[in-house]
């Protein structure tokens, strides 16, 4: 689980996706949507979530962007509760437009997950003026 915001969201996201009423499951794009449909009201009543952004929001807002990453595939996750599923690499935050272009153009090329983050995560920095280096990568094996 990779959150981007607050730096609160973690703590609270922590646990409350450990809460039984939330009963969390990533395994599908339908099962984080119906997580994160659980997650809400748990976020509201016992983390005293602000749920207000704009006035002309469709639905409340969790205030949270994430992605989570397992065996079944990437599924990013939006504060409106929006659930995407990627198959490949997943970027957020100003620069992502950049990143994504950098790995797309290098997936078939570098061999390791980590060269081709590397090469989004500098794209996004050297053409986003809101994204700086230094980078610092941590490399997870899935089991």
């Amino acid at each position: 689980m990779g959150i981007v915001g607050s730096a609160a969201h973690t703590l609270v996201a922590e646990r409350a996706f450990r809460d039984k009423d939330a009963k969390a499951d990533f395994s599908t794009r339908d099962d984080a949507f119906d997580s994160l449909v659980r997650l809400h009201p748990i976020l509201k009543e016992k983390y005293y979530l602000n749920s207000k952004d704009q006035d002309d929001d469709p639905y409340e807002t969790t205030q949270i962007d994430a992605v989570f990453v397992n065996p079944n595939g990437i599924f990013a996750l939006y504060s409106l509760r929006e659930v995407y599923e990627y198959t490949r690499f997943w970027a957020v935050g100003s620069g992502a437009c950049f990143a994504l272009g950098a790995m797309h153009a290098v997936y078939d090329k570098y061999k390791s997950a980590k060269d081709i983050a590397k090469a989004g995560a500098e794209a996004g920095a050297e053409f986003d003026t809101s994204s700086h280096l230094p980078l610092n990568i941590k490399t997870v094996r899935l089991k």
